[in-house]
């Protein structure tokens, strides 16, 4: 059972390495893009409006991004 639980760990990871990006396959000023989904954060049971800052590091760039939650319109 352990050896199975190891050799199919070995076969995702195997598969990952080929679908993850890699520092080498990208040339000089090339760039990729994708998307990133974040699910919110439940509502407080206060119901305040609650602001959410996610920070971003690549390399020398910093992005940050501000999200305010509100409680929906009744």
């Amino acid at each position: 059972m352990f050896a199975a639980t190891i050799e199919r760990g070995k076969q995702n990871m195997a598969q990952l390495e080929q679908s993850v990006i890699k520092d080498n396959t990208l040339m000089s000023g090339e760039w990729y893009a994708g998307q990133l989904h974040l699910s919110p954060p439940t509502t407080p049971p206060s119901g305040n409006q609650k602001t959410y800052f996610i920070i971003i590091q690549v390399r020398a760039d910093r992005h940050v991004v501000e999200v305010a939650q509100a409680p929906a319109a009744s």
